[in-house]
């Protein structure tokens, strides 16, 4: 006898934006549903053992369609390892030139790697993996897949709208389907990108003596061309460059990080709270040193005295922002 399920799963999903204006979360939208629903309904029937694989034969595979929803810049994204991917490969090419690629993959960390993969190449979004492996507790390792996905480059993980995925499976193998949104559209993006190149070599920031002092140019730049969104709608480092709203503070964040990166630093972005609303800023590792950068905050439209967040240590940021330190550089001044 075999089983056969259907069900539902959601964790942590992001809300729209235009449902996130219901509440204004410091510099930043965002509202937890906290909450993870799972709705099982089983049937069985019988079958011919001879049908089946070897290996399901055995164990009288319980059958599953179920899917996943989670919001990138809302979920608690852990890092992972990245191990190298072994067997993963492409199934054989499909003529069509909208079809969904078909992917192999034979662990959850090849499957990571993957959907990265497709997420780097241009924001894409859709791919079908194609695993062969146990499928025990499949649902809490699939939201590991996408937290590993986003532990491997901050500025895909923010520039990320919404995952979604769907499976079907037996004991020993899955089909998941995945779909992607972004904030922004690769052309979008590379637009930002040429922006940042040209601002880091114009002589307000390349002439600047590097370290400290090149770093305010960069930080100052961010603030002089952006303003706060206050209809919550925009996400953006795009829309605060190019949009007539402004963007949130993901938008600064997104946009400071590819500015410090063009002029050669080290960045990461940082996701946590600011005075106990949900937040995004940065860090720059500066004379082997990292600190903490808050654009958002520090933007005179936020009303805050300037430089008030420009290159602080962990002990200073932490007066009224919080985060999870064992995801990031400690922070020293």
């Amino acid at each position: 006898m075999i089983g056969r399920g259907i069900g539902e799963a959601q964790s942590a999903a992001m809300e729209d934006g235009s449902r996130e204006a219901r509440r204004r979360i410091g510099s930043k939208p965002f509202r937890r549903t906290g909450r993870l629903a799972l709705i099982a309904i089983l049937s069985a029937s019988l079958l011919l053992g001879a049908a089946l694989p070897a290996a399901a034969a055995a164990d009288a595979p319980i059958a599953k369609a179920a899917k996943g929803r989670i919001g990138a810049s809302k979920a608690d994204i852990a890092y992972a390892a990245d191990p190298a991917v072994a067997t993963a490969r492409p199934a054989a090419a499909v003529a069509e030139p909208d079809a969904v690629p078909v992917l192999e993959a034979a662990t959850f960390e090849e499957i990571a790697e993957l959907i990265y993969g497709v997420m780097k190449d241009g924001y894409g979004e859709r791919a079908t993996v194609l695993y062969r492996g146990s499928t025990e507790s499949l649902d809490q390792k699939l939201q590991q897949v996408f937290k590993a996905v986003g532990a491997k480059d901050d500025d895909l993980r923010f520039v990320l709208k919404k995952m979604t995925w769907n499976w079907t499976s037996t004991a020993y193998s899955a089909t998941i389907d995945y779909r992607m949104s972004y904030w922004e559209t690769s052309e979008q993006t590379e637009a930002v990108n040429e922006e940042a190149r040209k601002a880091v070599q114009s002589p307000a920031i390349a002439r600047k003596k590097e370290g400290r002092e090149q770093t305010l140019a960069i930080y100052e730049w961010v603030m002089d061309r952006f303003r706060y969104d206050r209809t919550l709608e925009e996400h953006s480092a795009y829309a605060g460059l190019y949009g007539k709203n402004g963007t949130v503070c993901q938008g600064y964040a997104l946009m400071l990080h590819r500015l410090l990166q063009a002029a050669g630093y080290e960045s990461r972005i940082v996701y946590g709270k600011s005075k106990g609303d949900l937040h995004l800023w940065n860090m720059v590792r500066l004379d082997g040193v990292w600190q903490h950068l808050d654009a958002t905050l520090d933007d005179p439209g936020a009303g805050k005295s300037k430089l008030a967040y420009f290159l602080r240590s962990d002990a200073a940021m932490a007066a009224d922002h919080s985060w999870d330190r064992s995801a990031y550089p400690a922070a020293g001044r």
